[in-house]
């Protein structure tokens, strides 16, 4: 099985279901883009299957952390703006020690200040928006 969009484009195959409440039972797939196999949940929409982003600085501005450590071979994605640009923890850094001074979650910035105890920087792969047009189906 695999999940595709509107016009046929692929987004990956299909590994497995989340069960999200009794009537949402989410397709989770796994998503490959430059070498980086990420999991992804798919709703109405492509949905992260990984935390929230923190920054270092407040307003959700700096450099963006996602809680780790992560030791998988299929990485969490987080889904934020601008767009709907897919999110994934570096997997050349270590985790580490990191004060983070607001954080993002679901398109919206809270500000302030916690420690992340395992935090490694999370980079920007792609705006699935310039990828994929919903609606999706399994095919």
């Amino acid at each position: 099985m695999m999940i595709v969009d509107s016009v046929g484009s692929v987004v990956g195959p299909v590994t497995g279901f989340t069960f999200d409440g009794p009537q949402r039972v989410l397709p989770n797939v796994v998503f490959q883009k430059d070498g980086l196999l990420v999991g992804l949940l798919v709703g109405s929409g492509l949905e992260g299957s990984g935390g929230s982003l923190a920054f270092d600085q407040v307003g959700c501005q700096g450099q963006a952390y996602l809680s780790g450590p992560f030791t998988t071979l299929i990485l969490p994605g987080t889904i934020e703006s601008p767009g709907q640009t897919l999110y994934v923890p570096d997997p050349s850094v270590p985790p580490g020690l990191v004060t983070a001074r607001s954080l993002l979650q679901a398109g919206t910035c809270f500000t302030f200040q916690f420690d992340l105890l395992s935090a490694v920087p999370a980079i920007p792969v792609v705006d699935l928006d310039t990828l994929f047009i919903p609606p999706f189906s399994l095919k």
